[in-house]
């Protein structure tokens, strides 16, 4: 009875969401926060119609694997979203909001919790850790679809969808720091060194390379000798995602960052006459696989525990997401005055979500530690970032397309 009550609600929204995708889009209301507050109507602090227990299986395990599949499926259509020569042509914007943006957003974060918040200074800097990165799954509703491309400009949207897939994967080292920190103070410096940086960052980099190389040269070459019909693509790219997630996790690495890395070399090295493919695949891929995690995500929000926090925790991890954004853009603001202009960094400096990422880290870093905290505060975080930024995607969008006459007159004088 429980799994074709799941079928019905879950596919049920997944249908309903996608009938009227555009429509939501133009009210500022994407798939992430319908999919969410439908996942808390249903839930037990609503109508009661299911519950995260339901399934049968841990709540962390639950959530932590229902992340990690689909974190793989949304960055392995982030990496392929972007264009041929992307990464050689944009080195400077990587350089600057990977190797010191997400240094800037974790100090800015957890200065801001350790100010606010009223907690230790490690857990300070474990959550703020987690909600550095910026999400893939939740941006790209953000940076998809007719109402992006009809309003960001392509170089906007292909600048925040490489940060969101690249740093997302690199969140783990971050992460890893004030967990070993927090359980094994002797030895966390050794083991971040020889376990987590050499192993499990540069291995998945070096795996994600190899893996993605390789599968490009077989896609080719398949697809050269006839072997492949059209309607495998969809057969191939989303088994490509699981496939490095799974493998790369056997192996011991980082397998979020394989995925990515991988994924984002296979995107360079396949056909260019293969990316309009790619764009329908990754649009069908994001309704069917990326929404359900939202309606998960509502079942399991702790909204009791919430409410026993009072007002400040609120407004401090509100503070802590968006605060972190905005100062890190307008102080590496110098650094990219080529790439973006005031009104793209104004957009860029907003639109930095926290999501399924930082779930997904939540439940692993509460794994690792046994502090239910990190769930109650994170998912909290989560909560407020997707209606945030998703109520406001139509808008701000908005204004940014309002701008375009006089920023084309700005670098036509300049």
């Amino acid at each position: 009875m429980t799994i074709n009550l799941v079928l019905t609600l879950f596919a049920g929204a997944v249908l309903v969401l996608s009938a009227f995708s555009t429509l939501a889009q133009r009210v500022s209301l994407p798939g992430p926060v319908l999919a969410l507050l439908f996942g808390a109507l249903i839930g037990p602090y609503a109508f009661g119609v299911l519950s995260i227990e339901d399934f049968g299986v841990p709540q962390g395990t639950l959530l932590e694997e229902a992340s990690r599949i689909t974190l793989a499926i949304g960055l392995t259509g982030v990496a392929l979203r972007l264009p041929h020569g992307y990464w050689r042509k944009n080195l400077r914007w990587i350089a600057v909001i990977i190797l010191l943006g997400m240094i800037a957003m974790l100090v800015a974060a957890t200065g801001v919790l350790w100010a606010l918040l009223g907690v230790p200074f490690l857990l300070a800097l474990l959550l703020g850790a987690i909600i550095t990165p910026t999400d893939p799954v939740v941006t790209t509703p953000i940076v998809t679809g007719s109402l992006a491309e009809e309003r960001i400009p392509e170089r906007v949207r292909h600048n925040l969808s490489a940060e969101s897939g690249l740093n997302d994967g690199l969140g783990y080292l971050f992460v890893m720091l004030p967990v070993l920190l927090l359980t094994k103070p002797g030895q966390a410096w050794h083991e971040m060194l020889v376990k987590v940086l050499l192993w499990e960052v540069l291995g998945a980099m070096l795996f994600g390379v190899i893996a993605g190389f390789a599968l490009a040269k077989l896609f080719v070459w398949s697809k050269n000798v006839g072997l492949m019909e059209e309607s495998s693509y969809l057969g191939f790219f989303v088994p490509f995602g699981l496939l490095l997630l799974g493998a790369g996790k056997l192996l011991g690495t980082d397998a979020i960052l394989a995925v990515f890395v991988g994924a984002a070399v296979f995107g360079q090295v396949i056909p260019e006459r293969d990316e309009e493919q790619e764009d329908k695949i990754d649009d069908a891929v994001a309704r069917f696989f990326l929404l359900p995690v939202f309606i998960l995500l509502g079942l399991a929000l702790p909204i009791g525990e919430w409410a026993a926090l009072g007002w400040i925790p609120p407004v401090a991890l509100a503070a802590a997401v968006l605060l972190r954004r905005i100062i890190t853009l307008w102080a590496l603001r110098p650094l990219i005055t080529s790439l973006h202009d005031v009104p793209e960094t104004t957009f860029l400096s907003w639109f930095g979500p926290v999501g399924i990422s930082a779930l997904f880290y939540a439940t692993l870093a509460e794994g690792h530690t046994g502090n239910h905290e990190i769930f109650i505060y994170v998912t909290l975080a989560i909560t407020l970032s997707v209606l945030i930024h998703g109520l406001s995607t139509a808008p701000l969008s908005a204004w940014l397309k309002r701008r375009e006459p006089e920023r084309k007159q700005e670098h036509e004088t300049g």
